[in-house]
């Protein structure tokens, strides 16, 4: 076609250049030279009649043949006439003389119809030469012309070829090297294009596809649901817009029979007059993101330990499981599980062997349990089970069973045998049982029932149980304490010692106590809430704040006081067992330069006892630091005088159980004396706690104690300075 195409161009251009003044200059020389013999015939035939009247003397009439030729018709200036005899002779001839090139004709002279000579005409064609080189230049333009917009036109269309080959090799290029799927069908569905891509996820080559149904190959599943899909294509053309499957999990099952996750999407393809004429689908394999994806939902969901689900969703279950009890009147039941003897396992084996029983203990219970139970382990040692649609009576019996399966259950960890037990709270689930948070706190509360009557047993909610009425106070009063802390409701009291001695009237002694402002601004004694602190972990948050209040009123407290000042802390036992506890005291006493004697820690003597060598340790590292400790409520413990050869003390202070009736049980005083003896001799201070009365200071003095404390010295009273402002401690 290009050459065809070609040929027709220079065919034209050559029409232009050469023919057209050719055909010019052929017209006109025809038309020239047939106007010439006309003249020439009309001559001819004027000097015919003249020699028919003098047929003899013609021949000599030169001027009158002359004057014949030049007036019969009037010559033109470019024109010249002559009179021939046969032999070519001029007898007579025209003036002029025609510029070249001319056109020559002659007319043949007859004598009664003889021929006796001729005529003839010459025409100068010089102004037909010069207008067909105009018409020449003109067609050369008018080629020129033609050539150049052939050639604009040419360029146009390789540059728009070239233009259409490159995208179209750009989007074969693309189309190869994306990591997306791409494949395209007619307006029937047929697939007409598949990238290398589409070929390795299908494992259908594009030689193979080629004609045959999207859905043939391309076979697509709800992974969900393993129910087929119907590819997007379909949708796509039959709406006219994009479509994919959102909200769905999509997989396609490969020409083997495996399948990948994918992501898909389709398109229509449009004419250029706006009609379908086919579609595109495009997907990638997304197995290894919804892999993971998959996993970080479930780890959200589950405990990683044993597998169950966790806390957050069992609470999700539960409340669903509390909707549904107050929505459609349902009963479910809710098992607060703690196991027992845990800690000596994870104490005496280590964390590993802790571990595989909780692996081995979330077997033993999932294995006593139906499949719409719901087991999770809710942290540490404790565990859920929520019994939908299920009776009270029941779920007692589940209970039970799980109660005896578990004590069955023997733990095996190098060669050594251990069993463990497991006390269970059991709530019902109703539409009037509140929400949540008070279903758990229940369950709680009944499982710390169980533990308080003697572990290893399952315990019924009842809202009228006074043992769960307190603890649900407990509960209370541990959400409280938690907004004191953040609200800064806790303030220190403080109530002096007396020395009672000479060796110690030059110290100057006071014990530092604690009190809430609660929500409605009045003072609360620790009583109230000390014991929820305790239970609920929270003292170490208070201890904490104590500690850094008093070091930072410290100096303060010395110019009010005067010096020297010691300043006595409680320390409760889960505080002393806390982490972190004694680089906490170290930090705080470098920032407020604490000098040495400044501060006595009190812990309990049932606090010491329960963990004696951390306890001891501890002692000594805080001892290094220049402070004091005092061995509070000594005498009520078991094996007391033992337990202080090994206790780094400095002050052992008597309980106020033995002190309050001194003056009148001799018992009493006897038991305060050996007390007293036997401190004195370990060197230590010692100090009368509940004096509540004149003689009791009295009889303490007789028997050498050392300090007194109690109402009868001096009432607590708020401690002076205000602490310097800090965050409540964590």
């Amino acid at each position: 076609m290009q050459r065809v195409g070609c040929t027709m161009l220079w065919i034209v251009l050559i029409s232009l250049a050469c023919g057209l003044p050719a055909g010019f200059l052929a017209l006109g020389l025809s038309s020239a030279g047939a106007a010439t013999l006309v003249r020439a015939q009309v001559r001819a035939e004027i000097v015919s009649q003249a020699i028919g009247r003098n047929p003899t003397m013609w021949r000599f009439e030169e001027l009158r043949l002359t004057e014949l030729l030049v007036r019969l018709p009037v010559e033109m200036p470019d024109e010249n006439s002559a009179v021939l005899d046969l032999n070519g002779n001029v007898l007579a001839e025209s003036t002029h003389d025609p510029r070249p090139p001319v056109l020559v004709r002659k007319v043949v002279l007859f004598d009664a119809g003889t021929a006796v000579g001729l005529v003839r005409v010459r025409q100068s064609w010089r102004d037909l030469a010069m207008h067909t080189a105009w018409v020449f230049l003109a067609g050369l333009v008018m080629a020129m012309t033609v050539l150049f917009a052939w050639r604009r036109w040419e360029e146009n269309l390789r540059s728009s070829a070239t233009a259409l080959f490159d995208q179209q090799e750009r989007a074969r290029v693309t189309l190869r090297s994306i990591g997306d799927a791409v494949i395209t069908t007619d307006a029937d569905q047929r697939i007409d294009y598949m990238n290398p891509t589409a070929e390795h996820l299908t494992q259908w080559t594009l030689a193979e596809a080629q004609g045959r149904l999207l859905g043939e190959v391309c076979v697509l599943i709800d992974e969900s649901t393993m129910e087929a899909l119907i590819p997007p294509v379909e949708k796509a053309m039959r709406e006219g817009r994009v479509i994919d499957f959102e909200g769905k999990d999509v997989a396609l099952v490969r020409r083997d029979g495996t399948s990948l996750a994918i992501e898909d999407s389709a398109a229509p393809m449009h004419s250029e007059g706006g009609q379908i004429i086919g579609g595109a689908m495009v997907f990638r394999d997304v197995s290894s993101t919804r892999r993971m994806a998959q996993r970080i939902t479930w780890a959200a969901t589950h405990d990683a330990l044993t597998d169950l689900i966790n806390r957050r969703e069992f609470e999700k279950r539960v409340e669903t499981a509390l909707l549904s009890a107050q929505n459609f009147s349902r009963h479910h039941v809710l098992c607060y599980l703690d196991l027992d003897q845990f800690k000596i396992v994870n104490d005496t084996c280590g964390h590993a062997a802790g571990d595989a029983l909780l692996k081995q203990m979330a077997g033993v219970l999932q294995s006593h349990l139906s499949d719409s139970d719901t087991l999770a382990r809710l942290g540490g040692d404790e565990f859920g089970v929520l019994l939908e649609n299920c009776s009270l009576d029941q779920a007692r019996l589940t209970a039970t069973n799980l109660l005896t399966a578990v004590r069955e259950h023997r733990f095996l960890w190098e060669g050594r045998t251990f069993t463990v037990g497991v006390s269970i709270g059991v709530v019902p689930i109703a539409a009037d049982t509140g929400n949540r948070a008070e279903i758990f706190a229940a369950a709680d509360s009944a499982c710390y029932v169980a533990k308080e009557n003697g572990r290893n047993r399952v315990s019924v909610y009842h809202r009228s149980d006074a043992d769960m009425a307190q603890r649900r106070t407990d509960m209370h009063w541990a959400a409280r304490l938690t907004s004191a802390l953040h609200e800064d409701r806790l303030v220190l009291y403080y109530q002096p010692y007396l020395a009672l001695g000479q060796n110690s009237s030059h110290d100057r002694h006071i014990e530092v106590l604690l009190r809430l402002i609660d929500e409605d601004g009045e003072l609360v004694a620790p009583g109230s809430f000390l014991p929820a602190a305790e239970r609920y972990d929270i003292m170490p948050a208070i201890d904490r704040w104590v500690i850094r209040s008093v070091f930072s009123r410290y100096k303060g407290l010395l110019a009010e006081m005067g010096a020297p000042l010691t300043c006595a802390i409680n320390l409760s036992g889960t505080t002393l067992n806390s982490e972190g506890i004694f680089e906490f005291i170290q930090q705080q006493a470098q920032e407020f330069e604490l000098a040495p004697g400044a501060v006595c820690f009190e812990i309990t003597e049932t606090a010491a006892i329960n963990n004696m060598r951390h306890a001891t340790e501890f002692m000594r590292k805080v001892k290094s630091l220049g402070f004091r400790f005092a061995l509070d409520d000594f005498g009520v413990g078991t094996s007391s005088l033992a337990y202080l050869k090994t206790l780094p003390m400095d002050y052992l202070k008597i309980d106020g159980s033995f002190i309050r009736n001194i003056a009148n049980d001799a018992i009493d005083r006897a038991m305060v004396d050996t007390i007293n003896r036997v401190g004195h001799i370990m060197g230590l201070l010692t100090v009368g706690e509940y004096a509540e009365s004149q003689s009791v200071i009295d009889e303490l003095r007789s028997l050498g104690v050392d300090f007194a404390q109690g109402y009868a010295v001096a009432r607590p009273q708020p401690l002076p300075v205000q602490p310097l402002p800090a965050p409540p401690p964590t």
